[in-house]
Protein backbone atom coordinates (compact mmCIF):
# COMPACT_ATOMS: atom_id res chain seq x y z
CA UNK A 1 0.00 0.00 0.00
CA UNK A 2 1.64 3.18 -0.90
CA UNK A 3 1.72 6.14 1.52
CA UNK A 4 -0.95 8.30 -0.17
CA UNK A 5 -3.31 5.14 -0.41
CA UNK A 6 -2.84 4.70 3.48
CA UNK A 7 -3.24 8.67 4.37
CA UNK A 8 -6.67 8.18 2.54
CA UNK A 9 -7.69 4.93 4.37
CA UNK A 10 -6.51 6.17 7.57
CA UNK A 11 -8.45 10.05 7.00
CA UNK A 12 -11.71 7.65 6.17
CA UNK A 13 -11.12 5.58 9.86
CA UNK A 14 -10.47 8.46 11.79
CA UNK A 15 -13.83 10.22 10.10
CA UNK A 16 -15.63 7.14 10.42
CA UNK A 17 -14.66 6.49 14.18
CA UNK A 18 -14.96 10.33 15.32
CA UNK A 19 -18.82 10.30 13.46
CA UNK A 20 -19.49 6.42 15.30
CA UNK A 21 -18.27 8.84 18.76
CA UNK A 22 -20.68 11.68 17.20
CA UNK A 23 -23.82 9.88 17.08
CA UNK A 24 -22.82 7.52 20.26
CA UNK A 25 -22.52 10.88 22.15
CA UNK A 26 -25.70 12.57 20.38
CA UNK A 27 -27.81 9.41 21.48
CA UNK A 28 -26.57 9.86 25.35
CA UNK A 29 -27.62 12.91 25.14
CA UNK A 30 -30.94 12.35 23.79
CA UNK A 31 -31.89 9.65 26.49
CA UNK A 32 -30.53 12.00 29.13
CA UNK A 33 -32.55 14.90 28.04
CA UNK A 34 -35.57 12.53 27.22
CA UNK A 35 -38.14 13.71 27.45
CA UNK A 36 -38.22 17.31 25.58
CA UNK A 37 -41.74 17.72 24.53
CA UNK A 38 -45.00 15.69 24.80
CA UNK A 39 -45.58 11.88 25.14
CA UNK A 40 -48.31 10.29 23.29
CA UNK A 41 -50.11 7.27 24.80
CA UNK A 42 -52.42 5.37 22.43
CA UNK A 43 -55.08 3.43 23.70
CA UNK A 44 -56.85 0.52 21.30
CA UNK A 45 -60.49 1.41 22.56
CA UNK A 46 -63.05 4.06 22.69
CA UNK A 47 -62.94 7.04 25.24
CA UNK A 48 -64.82 6.12 28.75
CA UNK A 49 -63.73 2.70 28.71
CA UNK A 50 -62.24 0.30 31.11
CA UNK A 51 -58.72 0.11 29.39
CA UNK A 52 -59.09 4.09 28.66
CA UNK A 53 -59.82 4.50 31.97
CA UNK A 54 -56.37 3.47 33.28
CA UNK A 55 -54.54 4.73 30.37
CA UNK A 56 -55.48 8.02 31.83
CA UNK A 57 -54.78 7.56 35.15
CA UNK A 58 -51.55 6.69 34.73
CA UNK A 59 -50.57 8.63 31.88
CA UNK A 60 -51.92 11.36 34.01
CA UNK A 61 -49.03 10.43 36.71
CA UNK A 62 -46.46 9.91 34.32
CA UNK A 63 -46.71 13.31 33.20
CA UNK A 64 -45.47 14.69 36.93
CA UNK A 65 -42.63 12.29 36.96
CA UNK A 66 -41.71 12.89 33.32
CA UNK A 67 -41.63 16.43 33.30
CA UNK A 68 -43.72 16.62 30.29
CA UNK A 69 -47.62 15.62 29.51
CA UNK A 70 -48.42 12.13 28.71
CA UNK A 71 -51.63 12.91 26.31
CA UNK A 72 -54.02 10.09 25.79
CA UNK A 73 -55.13 9.08 21.92
CA UNK A 74 -57.26 7.01 21.12
CA UNK A 75 -57.57 4.71 18.47
CA UNK A 76 -59.93 1.91 18.60
CA UNK A 77 -60.80 -1.40 16.29
CA UNK A 78 -60.42 -4.81 16.09
CA UNK A 79 -59.79 -5.48 19.60
CA UNK A 80 -56.89 -3.12 20.37
CA UNK A 81 -54.41 -3.95 17.42
CA UNK A 82 -55.16 -1.46 15.41
CA UNK A 83 -53.67 1.26 18.23
CA UNK A 84 -51.04 -0.80 18.99
CA UNK A 85 -50.21 -1.47 14.96
CA UNK A 86 -49.56 2.16 15.24
CA UNK A 87 -47.38 2.11 17.99
CA UNK A 88 -45.09 -0.10 16.62
CA UNK A 89 -44.61 1.53 13.27
CA UNK A 90 -43.47 4.68 15.31
CA UNK A 91 -40.25 5.64 15.61
CA UNK A 92 -38.63 4.12 18.45
CA UNK A 93 -37.63 7.31 20.27
CA UNK A 94 -40.07 6.82 23.44
CA UNK A 95 -42.63 9.46 22.48
CA UNK A 96 -45.35 6.78 21.47
CA UNK A 97 -46.24 4.55 23.41
CA UNK A 98 -48.65 2.46 23.69
CA UNK A 99 -51.68 -0.05 26.00
CA UNK A 100 -51.53 -3.75 25.20
CA UNK A 101 -53.97 -5.42 26.59
CA UNK A 102 -54.04 -9.75 26.64
CA UNK A 103 -55.94 -9.30 23.05
CA UNK A 104 -54.16 -7.11 21.58
CA UNK A 105 -51.03 -8.95 23.03
CA UNK A 106 -51.74 -12.38 22.74
CA UNK A 107 -55.42 -13.91 21.60
CA UNK A 108 -55.93 -12.33 18.24
CA UNK A 109 -52.60 -13.82 17.03
CA UNK A 110 -53.03 -16.99 18.33
CA UNK A 111 -56.41 -17.38 17.21
CA UNK A 112 -55.05 -16.94 13.50
CA UNK A 113 -55.69 -13.26 13.27
CA UNK A 114 -52.99 -10.55 11.21
CA UNK A 115 -52.71 -8.25 13.98
CA UNK A 116 -50.36 -5.84 11.81
CA UNK A 117 -47.31 -6.46 13.80
CA UNK A 118 -45.22 -8.72 15.18
CA UNK A 119 -45.39 -8.46 19.22
CA UNK A 120 -41.70 -9.68 19.84
CA UNK A 121 -39.85 -8.04 17.27
CA UNK A 122 -41.75 -4.58 16.67
CA UNK A 123 -42.49 -3.67 20.49
CA UNK A 124 -40.27 -2.91 23.44
CA UNK A 125 -42.35 -3.81 27.09
CA UNK A 126 -41.74 -1.54 29.27
CA UNK A 127 -43.86 -2.65 32.38
CA UNK A 128 -47.30 -4.47 33.30
CA UNK A 129 -49.98 -1.52 34.11
CA UNK A 130 -51.59 -3.54 36.76
CA UNK A 131 -53.99 -6.94 36.50
CA UNK A 132 -57.56 -7.20 37.24
CA UNK A 133 -59.55 -10.67 38.01
CA UNK A 134 -62.33 -12.29 37.24
CA UNK A 135 -65.28 -13.69 40.04
CA UNK A 136 -66.37 -16.93 38.93
CA UNK A 137 -70.22 -16.45 40.11
CA UNK A 138 -73.05 -18.99 39.95
CA UNK A 139 -76.71 -18.06 40.13
CA UNK A 140 -77.40 -17.69 43.56
CA UNK A 141 -80.18 -20.66 43.58
CA UNK A 142 -76.96 -22.84 42.68
CA UNK A 143 -77.31 -26.09 45.16
CA UNK A 144 -73.49 -26.30 45.19
CA UNK A 145 -71.30 -23.67 46.87
CA UNK A 146 -67.59 -24.33 46.50
CA UNK A 147 -65.93 -24.79 43.65
CA UNK A 148 -64.83 -28.42 45.29
CA UNK A 149 -68.88 -29.20 45.37
CA UNK A 150 -69.11 -27.45 42.00
CA UNK A 151 -66.78 -30.08 40.21
CA UNK A 152 -67.37 -32.87 41.80
CA UNK A 153 -70.78 -32.86 41.17
CA UNK A 154 -69.30 -31.66 37.37
CA UNK A 155 -67.40 -35.04 37.25
CA UNK A 156 -70.58 -37.33 37.47
CA UNK A 157 -72.87 -35.27 35.34
CA UNK A 158 -70.67 -34.54 32.49
CA UNK A 159 -72.26 -31.07 30.30
CA UNK A 160 -75.04 -30.49 32.78
CA UNK A 161 -73.64 -27.67 34.19
CA UNK A 162 -73.43 -24.68 32.16
CA UNK A 163 -71.24 -21.77 32.09
CA UNK A 164 -71.61 -18.57 30.24
CA UNK A 165 -69.09 -16.14 28.82
CA UNK A 166 -68.87 -12.94 26.44
CA UNK A 167 -67.34 -15.23 23.84
CA UNK A 168 -65.44 -17.44 22.42
CA UNK A 169 -61.56 -16.98 23.07
CA UNK A 170 -62.27 -14.48 25.14
CA UNK A 171 -60.42 -14.28 29.03
CA UNK A 172 -63.20 -16.02 30.66
CA UNK A 173 -63.72 -18.52 28.52
CA UNK A 174 -59.92 -19.18 28.21
CA UNK A 175 -59.71 -19.13 32.05
CA UNK A 176 -62.45 -21.38 32.29
CA UNK A 177 -61.88 -23.96 30.08
CA UNK A 178 -58.08 -23.98 31.76
CA UNK A 179 -59.51 -24.82 35.34
CA UNK A 180 -61.51 -27.49 33.46
CA UNK A 181 -58.60 -29.36 31.98
CA UNK A 182 -56.99 -28.90 35.87
CA UNK A 183 -60.51 -30.22 36.96
CA UNK A 184 -60.50 -33.43 34.70
CA UNK A 185 -64.14 -31.99 34.39
CA UNK A 186 -66.65 -31.48 31.59
CA UNK A 187 -69.15 -28.24 31.19
CA UNK A 188 -71.25 -26.88 29.10
CA UNK A 189 -69.66 -23.71 27.32
CA UNK A 190 -72.35 -20.85 26.28
CA UNK A 191 -71.11 -17.95 24.98
CA UNK A 192 -72.91 -14.50 24.68
CA UNK A 193 -72.05 -11.63 22.82
CA UNK A 194 -70.85 -9.52 25.52
CA UNK A 195 -70.09 -9.53 29.29
CA UNK A 196 -74.10 -8.13 30.17
CA UNK A 197 -76.36 -10.96 28.04
CA UNK A 198 -74.49 -13.58 29.98
CA UNK A 199 -74.81 -11.95 33.38
CA UNK A 200 -78.96 -11.09 33.12
CA UNK A 201 -78.91 -15.11 32.04
CA UNK A 202 -77.11 -15.87 35.18
CA UNK A 203 -79.22 -13.44 37.44
CA UNK A 204 -82.39 -15.25 35.97
CA UNK A 205 -81.26 -18.62 36.45
CA UNK A 206 -80.68 -19.77 32.67
CA UNK A 207 -77.16 -20.15 33.09
CA UNK A 208 -75.80 -21.69 36.21
CA UNK A 209 -72.58 -19.76 36.12
CA UNK A 210 -70.71 -17.14 34.70
CA UNK A 211 -67.14 -15.59 34.31
CA UNK A 212 -67.10 -11.56 35.21
CA UNK A 213 -64.28 -8.80 35.49
CA UNK A 214 -64.16 -8.79 39.54
CA UNK A 215 -65.82 -4.95 39.61
CA UNK A 216 -68.81 -6.47 37.59
CA UNK A 217 -69.55 -9.67 39.40
CA UNK A 218 -69.09 -7.88 42.68
CA UNK A 219 -71.46 -5.83 42.71
CA UNK A 220 -74.06 -8.16 41.97
CA UNK A 221 -72.79 -10.29 44.39
CA UNK A 222 -73.00 -8.18 46.83
CA UNK A 223 -76.50 -7.52 45.70
CA UNK A 224 -77.68 -11.04 46.16
CA UNK A 225 -78.57 -11.70 42.40
CA UNK A 226 -75.06 -14.12 42.23
CA UNK A 227 -73.13 -15.62 45.09
CA UNK A 228 -69.13 -15.76 44.25
CA UNK A 229 -67.60 -19.46 44.07
CA UNK A 230 -64.33 -18.31 43.62
CA UNK A 231 -61.44 -15.48 42.07
CA UNK A 232 -58.75 -16.01 39.34
CA UNK A 233 -56.66 -13.59 41.13
CA UNK A 234 -53.73 -14.63 42.51
CA UNK A 235 -54.92 -13.12 45.55
CA UNK A 236 -58.01 -12.47 47.54
CA UNK A 237 -59.65 -8.94 45.83
CA UNK A 238 -60.50 -6.23 47.52
CA UNK A 239 -64.19 -6.02 46.23
CA UNK A 240 -64.50 -9.82 47.61
CA UNK A 241 -62.08 -10.19 50.55
CA UNK A 242 -63.65 -12.75 51.82
CA UNK A 243 -64.22 -14.84 48.45
CA UNK A 244 -61.22 -17.50 48.24
CA UNK A 245 -58.96 -17.64 45.01
CA UNK A 246 -59.22 -20.91 42.75
CA UNK A 247 -55.36 -21.60 44.06
CA UNK A 248 -56.92 -21.89 47.65
CA UNK A 249 -59.97 -23.75 46.28
CA UNK A 250 -57.59 -26.65 45.41
CA UNK A 251 -55.63 -25.92 41.80
CA UNK A 252 -52.97 -24.24 43.15
CA UNK A 253 -50.49 -21.97 41.32
CA UNK A 254 -54.32 -21.11 38.86
CA UNK A 255 -54.48 -17.49 37.79
CA UNK A 256 -56.55 -15.90 35.17
CA UNK A 257 -56.18 -12.54 35.08
CA UNK A 258 -56.35 -8.99 32.44
CA UNK A 259 -53.65 -7.31 32.07
CA UNK A 260 -52.10 -4.01 30.21
CA UNK A 261 -48.57 -3.93 29.43
CA UNK A 262 -46.79 -0.45 28.47
CA UNK A 263 -45.40 -0.94 25.02
CA UNK A 264 -43.27 1.43 22.57
CA UNK A 265 -41.51 0.86 19.10
CA UNK A 266 -38.61 -1.53 19.05
CA UNK A 267 -35.41 -0.12 19.43
CA UNK A 268 -36.23 2.38 21.91
CA UNK A 269 -32.87 3.28 23.83
CA UNK A 270 -33.09 1.78 27.21
CA UNK A 271 -31.72 4.51 28.89
CA UNK A 272 -35.01 6.25 27.31
CA UNK A 273 -36.75 2.87 28.64
CA UNK A 274 -35.46 3.09 31.71
CA UNK A 275 -36.88 6.45 32.33
CA UNK A 276 -40.40 5.28 31.49
CA UNK A 277 -40.42 2.36 33.74
CA UNK A 278 -39.22 4.41 36.67
CA UNK A 279 -42.32 6.68 35.42
CA UNK A 280 -44.88 3.89 35.48
CA UNK A 281 -43.31 2.28 38.79
CA UNK A 282 -43.90 5.73 40.51
CA UNK A 283 -47.47 5.53 39.10
CA UNK A 284 -48.02 2.63 40.60
CA UNK A 285 -46.80 3.41 43.79
CA UNK A 286 -48.52 6.08 44.31
CA UNK A 287 -51.01 6.65 46.98
CA UNK A 288 -53.62 8.08 44.18
CA UNK A 289 -53.46 5.66 41.77
CA UNK A 290 -53.43 2.31 44.24
CA UNK A 291 -56.87 3.97 45.73
CA UNK A 292 -58.05 4.35 42.16
CA UNK A 293 -57.25 0.99 41.34
CA UNK A 294 -58.31 -0.91 44.77
CA UNK A 295 -62.11 0.84 44.05
CA UNK A 296 -61.72 -0.58 40.51
CA UNK A 297 -60.68 -4.25 41.52
CA UNK A 298 -57.03 -3.51 39.68
CA UNK A 299 -53.90 -4.82 41.73
CA UNK A 300 -51.03 -2.49 40.82
CA UNK A 301 -47.87 -4.17 39.80
CA UNK A 302 -43.90 -3.31 39.74
CA UNK A 303 -41.85 -4.52 37.27
CA UNK A 304 -38.65 -3.80 34.94
CA UNK A 305 -38.64 -4.26 31.32
CA UNK A 306 -37.19 -7.67 31.26
CA UNK A 307 -39.65 -8.44 33.95
CA UNK A 308 -42.23 -7.61 31.76
CA UNK A 309 -40.75 -9.26 28.90
CA UNK A 310 -40.58 -12.30 31.09
CA UNK A 311 -44.82 -12.08 31.97
CA UNK A 312 -45.60 -11.76 28.30
CA UNK A 313 -43.56 -14.72 27.26
CA UNK A 314 -45.59 -16.99 30.25
CA UNK A 315 -48.96 -15.77 29.47
CA UNK A 316 -48.60 -16.14 25.86
CA UNK A 317 -47.30 -20.22 26.71
CA UNK A 318 -50.51 -20.29 28.92
CA UNK A 319 -52.95 -18.95 27.02
CA UNK A 320 -51.63 -20.06 23.18
CA UNK A 321 -51.66 -23.34 24.34
CA UNK A 322 -54.80 -23.38 25.76
CA UNK A 323 -56.35 -22.04 22.49
CA UNK A 324 -54.52 -24.45 20.68
CA UNK A 325 -56.07 -27.13 22.79
CA UNK A 326 -59.35 -26.38 22.06
CA UNK A 327 -58.85 -25.65 18.19
CA UNK A 328 -60.27 -21.70 18.03
CA UNK A 329 -59.59 -19.92 15.23
CA UNK A 330 -61.02 -17.09 13.26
Amino acid sequence: MSNGTWNVTRRALIATAAGGIALCSAGMAFAQDYPTKPVTLVVGFPPGGSTDIVGRIIADNMSRTLGQPVIVENRPGASGTVGIAHVANSAPDGYTLGVSGLGASILVSAMGRDTGYDMDSQLDVIGVMGTLGLVIAARKDLEQNTLDELFAYAKEHPGEVSFGTSGVGTPGHLGMEYLLTLADAEMLHIPYQGSTPQMNDALGGHVDLVLLPTPEGAEQVRGGGLKALAVTSPERDTLLPDVPTVSESGFEGYTAVLWNLLVTADGTPADVQAKLSEALNAAMESEEVRKIYAERGLAPTLTTPEEATAFLASEREKWASVITDLGISE
